[in-house]
Parts: structure tokens; sequence; C-alpha cells
């Protein structure tokens, strides 16, 4: 039981580190990750999951900081 919580916890701070990441490069931009932000973005404005809001319906997510984390990952694999 302990084990369980102990991985359940490392998935955890795996993804808040994704999260971190993602609004670090949102408010501290450089050129590589606003690269790969633009390509990611173009596919979501396509999607019938980006609400007006910039959240996906899908995964709940602001996807202009999502975009931004390199280790974040479409929940439909479009990106």
């Amino acid at each position: 039981m302990v084990e369980l919580s102990i991985v359940r916890s490392m998935g955890a701070l795996e993804r808040l580190t994704e999260i971190y990441q993602g609004w670090k490069n949102f408010a501290f931009p450089n050129p590589e990750t606003e690269e790969m932000a633009k390509k990611r973005i173009t596919i979501c404005v396509d999607c019938d999951k980006l609400k007006r809001n910039n959240t996906c319906a899908l995964c709940g997510c602001y996807m202009p900081a999502k975009v931004r984390s390199p280790k974040s990952h479409c929940r439909l694999k479009k990106w």
C-alpha cells in the first residue's frame, strides 16, 4: 500500500514539473520553446476541444502554457 502511494506521488510530482515548466516558459519565453509552442497551438486552434478561454475541454489545461511544456502532450495524441 505504501509503495503504491509512493508511485502515485512520483506521478503527481512529474505532472507538477510539467505544469511548472509550461508556466515558466510562458512567462520567460525563449526561441526554441516558442517555435515548439507555435506548432502545437496551431494544431490546438483547429481542434474542437479548444474552448474560447484557451483551455482544453478534455484536460482542462490552459493551452498557452501547456504548449510550452516540452514534456507535455495532447491527450488526443495530436502532438
